[in-house]
């Protein structure tokens, strides 16, 4: 038999439980609609404070988005921006010198020659996937460029390399992963999702990776000062 006082114990537990329950319902319904207000108008609003919500409430707020019918993969993609934009400022201070791109392999084309190297795979530019151009394009700005074969080999770069900075193409759960990685080795990491994830033939926008390494303006930095478009930034066909 319990002691009397052990109910009062208990009551004030339940108390405790239900409004911690209803203070997190109540803050994952405003992180929910600051990030669908994100998603529909590319604008940030408290980026720490809801970057923090969206990793601690995420099973929460992606329940919430389906309740709605929502795409629960906004709140991936939000999650990614948030990262980009806290990061921008320093990532921008860094000279592209100091910089270090890494690509996955599943972009390459499936007739792709190019062979496996303790470098990565050795991107020989057969035009046959936007890889080469990406990378020529990125090398003459001073980018170490990588083609990565697996996980274990981007810290394994860095180690070598010692990067200040990292531009990271992947998956959404890649590249939340790697640019958590990258900020506990103190490094501000910019990552631009796959337009369409898998092993094989996976697609990229582009146009929003040739932004990040030009340092223009769209919506993976969300910053609010336009430079040049990016038809300037993209190298043209007379320029391959």
């Amino acid at each position: 038999m319990l002691p009397a006082f052990m109910d009062q114990v208990f009551y004030l537990l339940g108390e405790a439980v239900f409004v911690l329950g209803v203070v997190i319902l109540i803050v994952s319904v405003v992180t929910a609609v600051m990030i669908g207000h994100s998603f529909k108008t590319g604008r940030i609003f408290m980026a720490r404070p809801t970057l923090i919500f969206v990793i601690l409430l995420e099973s929460v707020i992606k329940y919430l988005f389906r309740v709605y019918k929502a795409d629960e993969s906004i709140v991936d993609l939000v999650g990614v921006r948030l990262r980009n934009y806290i990061n921008s400022k320093k990532f921008l201070e860094i000279d592209p010198e100091d910089r270090s791109v890494f690509m996955p392999q599943c972009l390459r084309s499936v007739d792709c020659p190019a062979k496996l190297t303790p470098e990565g795979i050795m991107c020989v530019n057969c035009g046959r996937c936007g890889i080469g151009e990406a990378k020529l394009f990125c090398e003459e700005r001073g980018y170490r460029f990588f083609v990565v074969p697996g996980s274990s080999f981007i810290k394994r770069m860095i180690k070598k390399y010692r990067p200040q900075a990292i531009v990271g193409v992947g998956c959404m759960m890649e590249i939340k992963e790697g640019i958590d990685l990258c900020h506990l080795y103190g490094i501000p990491a910019i990552g631009v999702p796959l337009t369409r994830s898998g092993c094989v033939s996976t697609t990229l926008d582009w146009d929003s990776f040739y932004e990040v390494v030009s340092d223009g303006d769209g919506h993976i930095l969300l910053r609010d000062d336009p430079k040049d478009s990016i038809e300037t930034l993209r190298p043209s066909t007379a320029d391959r």
